[in-house]
């Protein structure tokens, strides 16, 4: 008699268990999957901001000085011009975005904050236009903004240039680190830009742009207690009851110098917006700059009166963010920097260097790496102190392809 085979499957248990190792496996192979995800973003970041620290030194070499945060003209105050970012699109390969800006037409027409005021109909469909160099693949937010000044839709950026520290006073005398429509202690304010050459603390000191987050493209009525940490770290509050000055010698009559925002305007703030980082093409603070007021990453979270304020770096990196300095070199700088350590760099003359010894041991344990001492390479050994043929050497010198200043074209040496 013929035997019959008996087909035996598995049991419950069995599938049970085969299910809790696939579980375990997943659960083990994701945080390494995420942190591989998370260096790739990193890296790629890093690279778009070398790249715009490249084109800032291109720019400055081809017209003299750094782009500045162009002013408007007419009764739109002077924060309605054109970016660094604008005027950088030759320089990053974009050159028929570029070509479709004519800098010598307003960006917005009509007068602020009447009804008549928007962006100006001709630069619509730039203005929409996202650019791969000024997103972060690390934040997954949407790159379009429907809620700036003057309406329309604007392609947003993740990429922000520094305003300086965020801690001066009125006045616009004197250097003043918190109202850009006045020459700030940064590199970049509304007005004209500057020579490399006027960076007194050194280029390679000196923080030229770092990142933020993109806005949530909202407006929120809700306390500071009440925000979520993503709420916080995108949200930018409107303080109220903040009167504006007039600038020195009766100029712009209620265009003058903000009081400096301080801890305490937190309380009052109820209004919160979600235009951070909201634009690439208006040269505009809140979409495009940023103050060292607080250390990166802060958990305290922005705040402007009349657009001016706390506008801290952020990224969506585990302990910090990416920082481009004025020698083209990037860097990833901790959010437990030491805060004045971190003011000082945000500044172009504020007298803090990397070397200063005061400073030095400090940055060393706070994030920030220090840079070997003039003449000596990372081993300590001497380098050369001429320049081989090919390689462009003083003070803003950035590049040769790309490489950051020091670094000679064969990699093997670097040269002052």
């Amino acid at each position: 008699m013929r035997s019959q085979s008996v087909r035996r499957g598995f049991t419950l248990i069995e599938l049970l268990v085969v299910i809790a190792i696939i579980a375990i496996l997943i659960g083990l192979l994701l945080p390494a999957v995420q942190k591989a995800r998370d260096a790739a973003a990193r890296m790629s970041s890093s690279n778009n901001l070398k790249q715009l620290g490249l084109a800032l030194h291109n720019y400055e070499s081809a017209n003299g000085r750094l782009p500045g945060m162009a002013a408007a003209t007419g009764s739109n105050g002077n924060s309605f011009g054109w970016s660094v970012h604008a005027q950088l699109l030759p320089y990053i390969e974009q050159e028929n975005l570029g070509r479709q800006i004519d800098y010598t037409r307003p960006l917005f027409v009509g007068v602020f904050p009447t009804p008549s005021f928007q962006l100006n109909p001709l630069f619509h469909a730039t203005a929409a236009t996202p650019v791969k160099t000024f997103l972060c693949p690390g934040d997954g937010q949407n790159p379009l903004v429907t809620t700036n000044s003057g309406g329309a839709t604007h392609a947003a950026t993740n990429y922000v240039v520094c305003l300086g520290d965020g801690q001066g006073g009125p006045g616009a005398a004197t250097p003043n680190g918190y109202d850009t429509r006045f020459q700030t202690n940064g590199m970049f304010h509304y007005g004209p830009g500057y020579r490399i050459t006027e960076v007194s603390d050194g280029s390679s000191n000196t923080l030229f742009m770092s990142q933020c987050l993109i806005g949530l493209n909202t407006t929120l009525t809700k306390t500071a207690a009440e925000l979520t940490h993503n709420e916080r770290q995108r949200l930018v509050g409107s303080v109220p009851g903040r009167g504006l000055y007039t600038g020195p010698g009766g100029i712009a009559p209620g265009y003058g110098a903000n009081t400096p925002i301080v801890a305490s305007d937190l309380s009052h703030v109820s209004s919160w917006r979600g235009t951070r980082g909201g634009s690439w093409i208006w040269g505009n603070a809140t979409a495009n700059g940023f103050t060292a007021a607080l250390p990166p990453n802060s958990p305290t979270p922005d705040m402007t009166a009349h657009g001016m304020g706390w506008l801290t770096a952020r990224s969506t990196f585990s302990g910090g963010v990416n920082v481009c300095f004025g020698d083209g070199g990037v860097r990833f700088v901790r959010d437990g920097i030491d805060l004045p350590t971190w003011r000082g760099r945000a500044t172009r003359a504020g007298g803090v260097v990397l070397g200063n010894p005061e400073r030095a041991a400090t940055a060393r344990g706070r994030g920030v790496s220090t840079p070997p001492p003039r003449g000596r390479g990372s081993s300590g050994q001497p380098v050369l102190t001429s320049s081989p043929a090919g390689c462009r050497t003083g003070r803003g010198s950035l590049l040769v392809a790309g490489r950051p200043r020091g670094q000679c074209p064969s990699g093997r040496t670097r040269c002052r």
